[in-house]
């Protein structure tokens, strides 16, 4: 089966850094969320919220889109490391479109999964970050296992290496590294379970999710 870095650079994707930084490129930048601007957040970075913005709005409007594949990495190239992989789906539970996507230029909070309301990832992991500052209580523990992979200090926040995030968009058709035509949540699996046999002390998935 092919490699993985291999794989990803012979896909339509949108690369761009995942966080906004100071200009040293491993200080995220945090701001003020919420009603009342009291829940202290990691940023997103501003061309990540414009490429999902654009690959979200164009898919929606073909048949054939069935969502996307996101890789959280550091690296790049041959010296890629994937660190998290997962999808997002057009198709809701119940609805055509998924809550997640719907609006996605106003709703930042839910936004492809990557929102930063709680029950999102960056929610999650600005509150495994930045702890009482986020909101009361604990993160969930997957979290806190990101933040301790990713940042070298969380007061304040500044990673280990910088991290980027791979959106690709996936049509009816397309082929896995398998080689084989699959669906979005087949091809996520393969991606998993490639990157876990590749990359086991790196990768955050856990069994599969």
């Amino acid at each position: 089966m092919i490699h993985l870095p291999e794989w990803l650079v012979q896909q339509e994707q949108h690369v761009t850094p995942l966080f906004e930084t100071a200009e040293d490129g491993l200080s995220v930048n945090t701001h003020l969320r919420g009603k009342e601007k009291n829940r202290l957040t990691l940023t997103r970075h501003p061309s990540f919220d414009a490429a999902m913005i654009g690959m979200v709005t164009a898919g929606l409007e073909d048949d054939t889109w069935q969502g996307f594949l996101y890789v959280m990495h550091t690296g790049e190239g041959n010296d890629l490391t994937p660190r998290y992989i997962g999808k997002a789906e057009k198709k809701g539970v119940t609805n055509p479109v998924s809550a997640n996507l719907m609006r996605i230029a106003s709703s930042p909070d839910k936004f492809g999964r990557w929102g930063y309301n709680k029950a999102y990832h960056i929610g999650e992991l600005s509150h495994a970050v930045l702890g009482e500052a986020f909101m009361p209580g604990r993160a969930p523990g997957k979290y806190h296992r990101w933040a301790a992979a990713l940042f070298e200090t969380l007061e304040p926040p500044k990673l280990r290496v910088p991290v980027s995030m791979s959106l690709i968009p996936w049509r009816d058709g397309r082929r896995g590294p398998s080689g084989l035509i699959g669906s979005l949540a087949a091809v996520e699996y393969e991606l998993i379970a490639l990157a876990a046999a590749a990359y086991p002390e790196a990768l955050l998935n856990i069994q599969g999710r």
